[in-house]
């Protein structure tokens, strides 16, 4: 390569990381958010920053830190900032391993002095000597007044525990510890204090464990195990039931005869008077068997507020007319949402179908229920809705051609004539056709765009 060539790639390179340097320092954060791990210190942009860089280094003996931050939740940061004692000014958290204190990873807790000086005020290891950290949470679990940090860990062997601690007197005290597998933090028992749901993946089975408030702290109350073995959670979402009671509705993937599918269930924590709640599934229990009817191909199809009324539905799938199993690869199936009646049975709300690549929805008005099926064109990924006449090639009667292209991609203009935008996600345009038909079943536009066509995500 001739020399020129060698020192425009070098200035190429050095703009790029000047610009991402930037870039990260004005991301509208006015504190230092350190979310690279092999940083071995932070950026010094203020003089706050510097005296907490400082003051970590006097109580760790020397400068050649490594910063560490979780890998999800709310916070990404090695360095936090909350008003963890309650005091009405924050304190830092910071997380860090040093090669005086070997492999430990260690929280160490910051606060200013009289002088307003940030000094540290606590230290406390990891419980493992290999651990990372997956998520940092903040959470009102013994009181209303007083705040529980709560830290999910993560050993070298993928091993993820809990660890609840209260902060009194400058001191992290751990008041409650679980391994688990996923981890939910919700008030599942709707009496105002937060709890923590833990999942626990076994080989043929999975365990579920209530935490919550007692009058001996914070402890677990009660299990109750999935007879199936969870391949992955998906999808864990918070929210309300028809009756108004709280529940995780939980998405995951399983296997039948080495093939994925998707199932859903709804964990929900029953009051009992004079003693702690008990965990129920809404979907299966002693009345109903209900998440079997929720087994569905792997395509991602969460529960979901679809008709954003507050209460969450949970997904069903049926194969469209002309289709004869859901199972069939080149099946276009019927997706209704439901809700969970407080009799144990299925209320539907909304009914559709969904492409999954492109992830919109059009959602089917009544009239077309049972009447009105699709075919999909693999060479350009056209969709078409037309009236069912016993034969999936009739298509004699179209009602709608959805279309979707890239913004580079090359637009026939023959096309164009026909084919209106109705909505744009990204690089993706999303286009459509409606026919001219007498059909009762015909559509309009302004029905399509206002009532019909939607993005999931």
């Amino acid at each position: 390569m001739p020399l020129f060539q060698v020192w425009a790639l070098i200035r190429k390179i050095l703009l790029s990381t000047a610009l991402l340097f930037i870039l990260l320092s004005l991301g509208g954060c006015s504190r230092l958010q350190t979310s690279i791990e092999d940083l071995m210190s932070p950026p010094v942009l203020t003089q706050e920053q510097a005296e907490i860089r400082d003051a970590l280094s006097a109580v760790s003996g020397e400068n050649d830190i490594k910063y560490k931050y979780p890998q999800n939740g709310q916070y990404r940061s090695s360095f936090i900032f909350y008003d963890i004692d309650s005091d009405g000014s924050e304190e830092a958290l910071v997380f860090y391993q040093s090669a005086s204190k070997g492999d430990s990873t260690w929280i160490n807790i910051l606060d200013r002095s009289e002088e307003g000086k940030w000094i540290s005020v606590c230290e406390t290891p990891a419980p493992d000597t290999t651990a990372n950290i997956d998520f940092v949470s903040f959470e009102h679990l013994l009181d209303s007044d007083s705040v529980s940090l709560v830290i999910g860990w993560e050993d070298s062997r993928n091993s993820k525990t809990v660890l609840a601690y209260s902060y009194t007197g400058q001191r992290l005290l751990p008041i409650f510890e679980r391994e688990y597998s996923e981890i939910a933090i919700t008030d599942l028992d709707s009496n105002g204090s937060t709890d923590l749901v833990l999942f626990t993946q076994q080989a043929q089975s999975t365990l579920v464990f209530l935490a919550c408030r007692t009058d001996s702290g914070f402890e677990t109350v009660d299990s109750y195990t999935l007879s199936r073995g969870i391949v992955s959670f998906d999808s864990i979402q918070q929210g309300k039931t028809l009756s108004g009671s709280n529940a995780l509705f939980l998405d995951s993937t399983v296997d039948l005869y080495e093939t994925p599918f998707q199932v859903t269930d709804v964990i929900s924590a029953k009051p009992i008077e004079g003693s702690s709640p008990v965990l129920v599934n809404l979907l299966d229990n002693e009345t109903v068997s209900l998440s079997q009817n929720t087994l569905r191909p792997a395509q991602n199809l969460f529960c979901r507020d679809i008709d954003e009324d507050g209460m969450i539905e949970i997904p069903t799938v049926s194969p469209l007319p002309g289709y004869e199993s859901v199972l069939d690869e080149n099946s276009v199936f019927m997706i209704t949402y439901n809700l969970v009646s407080s009799n144990f049975q299925f209320v539907p709300r909304l009914s559709g179908v969904i492409n999954p690549q492109h992830r919109y929805m059009i959602a089917f008005p009544e009239r077309w229920l049972n009447t009105v099926t699709v075919s999909v064109q693999p060479e350009n990924g056209e969709w078409t809705f037309f009236a069912y006449t016993g034969d999936l090639q009739d298509t004699s009667t179209p009602l709608l051609k959805i279309r979707v292209y890239s913004a580079k991609d090359y637009h026939d203009k023959f096309d164009s004539d026909y084919f209106q935008l109705i909505g744009q996600k990204g690089l993706f345009e999303y286009y459509a056709y409606i026919p001219s038909s007498q059909s009762e079943l015909a559509i309009t536009k302004q029905e399509l765009t206002e009532e019909m066509f939607f993005f999931l995500d």
